[in-house]
């Protein structure tokens, strides 16, 4: 089925808002994903961007111009494509350091690299760098939205937050909580392990205008005793518009495990119910092995799941239920789930999502839309973030296909659809030219590591983006 494209141009006047004073107009092939199998789509479009950060207008550059006199400054990218930033559901920031150690299976593979990798973060100059590390690689690879796990330590928790908050990061973080069979090491007092949570909660939920908010993020049941569970609902409920992420029925062992720890709950999800953790902003990762009556139940409590295909993949977890999700109706969207998911680009992730569904096509139209918009909703972020349209804040890639050898060097002059083919199947790091949050660019690739490219493959997407102020802006 080929995605139906939608030409229209958008802008604030139909969302009855006021026009911005100054505006920058980013130029390029514009494409946003509007739902499953459809998307916007300029070609030769042009984004209006106000001194807030917020799109003021999108559309056609031909009409746009004549509409928007205040325009103070272009940014011309050429054929170069302009999508939504990406959307990650579910990943471990301690556990970049750990991307592609092989293990059989999720519980031995946690045993021997995850949680000797997360006991170093007592170390708070340990987790300064790999924070520092950890956030300038989710915009490198184009992730401008991320649930973020942490570890159980208040102090590096706190400090992957002042990482976030300096560096321009669209997060939703929490620091872990533990209190049963984990290691010596990883495990806290739950009265400490909830109060350390609500301080970090306070200090940083709706930071700077909501970019930085808060999860409540018990690890998973089998690493929770009651009492953590049920204090964690408590005071989830305290916070509104704060998260609650965790885990969920991921491996056949763990689901086991989780049964015999709660002998008196129905399923894996019904642990969870049973303490308060299903409602509006639940965050569930992974979900695989769940039968009708678990997925009626989240959809009803309006909870999110985080599909994790390359992690399940890599850790041959099982198949995520994506035709069941969708019929029942849960929101889901993609998550990396570094370092079981052995890359940050959700690009690769989309493919992971096709390929891992046997007797499933899901177009590469669909896989962006998972990737962003379908991420957004989930998080019941969609009024500001997941696509490109009037009223939203600007969170936005610059996407060059030419920076990948493997991709043919006229792709940008094919039709949008081959264009998305090569994107969520051949993509990956290289592509992402710049990213932006806000309007502001939290990522700029560096022009002298791809000179080499240039060189190969001369044209007009690889020009360097023209940048200059309009007739406006000289007065």
């Amino acid at each position: 089925m080929r995605a139906a494209k939608i030409f229209q141009s958008l802008d604030s006047d139909s969302l009855g808002s006021k026009q911005p004073g100054e505006l920058t107009a980013y130029l390029g092939h514009i494409v946003s994903p509007t739902g499953p199998e459809s998307y916007s789509d300029f070609r030769c479009g042009a984004m209006l961007v106000d001194a807030a950060g917020t799109i003021a207008g999108i559309g056609p550059w031909s009409q746009l111009r004549q509409k928007y006199r205040s325009v103070r400054r272009i940014v011309d990218f050429g054929k170069r494509l302009l999508i939504p930033g990406l959307v990650d559901m579910h990943l471990h920031l301690p556990q970049i350091t750990q991307i592609g150690r092989s293990g059989q299976s999720l519980l031995g593979w946690l045993e021997e690299y995850i949680f000797p990798a997360e006991a170093r973060f007592l170390d708070s100059a340990h987790a300064l760098r790999v924070a520092t590390w950890f956030f300038d690689e989710l915009v490198r690879n184009g992730t401008t939205t991320a649930c973020v796990f942490t570890t159980i330590h208040a102090e590096a928790s706190e400090i992957a937050f002042r990482v976030a908050a300096s560096r321009g990061n669209r997060v939703i973080m929490g620091k872990v909580m533990m209190d049963a069979n984990a290691p010596e090491s990883l495990s806290e007092d739950s009265s400490l392990a909830l109060h350390q949570s609500e301080e970090l909660c306070r200090r940083w939920h709706g930071h700077d205008g909501g970019r930085l908010l808060y999860a409540f993020t018990p690890r998973f049941a089998l690493t929770s005793s009651s009492n953590l569970l049920s204090g964690t609902g408590s005071l989830w409920s305290k916070f509104p518009g704060t998260y609650l992420h965790t885990h969920l029925a991921e491996n056949q062992e763990e689901v086991l495990l989780v049964k015999r720890q709660f002998p008196g709950s129905r399923s894996y999800t019904d642990v969870y119910q049973s303490h308060g953790l299903l409602a509006r902003n639940s965050i569930f990762a992974h979900s695989i092995h769940l039968d009708q009556h678990d997925l009626t139940c989240l959809a009803e409590t309006k909870s999110a799941l985080a599909h994790c295909p390359s992690s399940n993949f890599f850790l041959k977890s099982g198949a995520f239920p994506y035709e069941q999700v969708k019929q029942v109706g849960v929101s889901c969207g993609l998550g990396s789930d570094v370092a079981a998911g052995p890359g940050l680009c959700l690009f690769g992730v989309m493919k992971d999502a096709a390929y891992m569904q046997a007797d499933l096509w899901i177009s590469p139209a669909e896989l962006l839309y998972l990737g962003t918009l379908a991420g957004a909703r989930a998080l019941n972020l969609d009024q500001k973030v997941g696509s490109l349209l009037p009223g939203k804040e600007a969170d936005f890639l610059v996407i060059n296909p030419g920076r990948k050898s493997c991709i043919q060097a006229d792709i940008l002059d094919r039709t949008t659809d081959e264009i998305l083919s090569s994107l969520v199947y051949l993509g990956d790091d290289r592509l992402v030219e710049a990213t932006y949050v806000r309007g502001r660019a939290v990522y700029q690739v560096d022009e002298g590591h791809v000179e080499s490219q240039r060189q190969r493959k001369a044209g007009a997407a690889d020009m360097p983006p023209a940048v200059y102020p309009t007739a406006a802006g000289l007065k």
